[in-house]
């Protein structure tokens, strides 16, 4: 299939994914591939809270530590790491996750454009291969999760949205 001058094209896969080609005199063209998410492996980090698993993709990562207790237990705050002040998200309070906190809590500092932001969890997992799988039409789109996956446990994991994570985070970061 020809593209015209100022056109778009649409085509499907067998894989049930598509390809756009949309271009524009003096502008260029745009190809964007859409494959659905059962095909989507990452590199993720796997971390805990309460009873429940999360996966962050681990490009986002930056470093890991042990979140200060002097910093207390806000839901959202700012704490200061080697000088540099950094807006925090609690991933318990934000989730509304049953049971109370642990006293040893951790900290995710993840990279997010020019800015780097924390995400306080209760428990440092590790690193893996994660086969994404989406939530499906039930749960519809919920805000700070991108889809699941299933542990060698049995268990499900829910994968975190980074973007919409860090922009709570920054948006209550700028305000503190």
């Amino acid at each position: 299939m020809a593209l015209s001058r100022g056109s778009t094209s649409h085509w499907k896969s067998e894989n049930r994914g598509s390809i756009s080609v949309d271009g524009r005199p003096g502008a260029g063209t745009t190809i964007t591939l859409r494959l659905p998410l059962t095909l989507a492996i990452i590199r993720g980090f796997s971390v805990g809270v309460g009873d429940d698993t999360y996966v962050v993709p681990l490009d986002s990562v930056v470093e890991c530590l042990e979140f200060p207790s002097v910093a207390g237990r806000a839901g959202r705050g700012v704490l200061s790491l080697r000088g540099r002040p950094l807006p925090y998200l609690r991933l318990r309070d934000h989730f509304r996750c049953a049971g109370d906190a642990p006293e040893r809590e951790n900290v995710l500092v993840l990279r997010y454009y020019d800015h780097q932001v924390c995400l306080v969890v209760d428990r440092l997992l590790g690193e893996s291969q994660t086969v994404i799988k989406p939530l499906g039409r039930v749960l519809g789109e919920v805000p700070g999760l991108s889809g699941s996956a299933i542990l060698g446990s049995g268990r499900v994991a829910l994968i975190l949205e980074v973007d919409t994570l860090l922009r709570e985070a920054l948006k209550d970061g700028r305000a503190a």
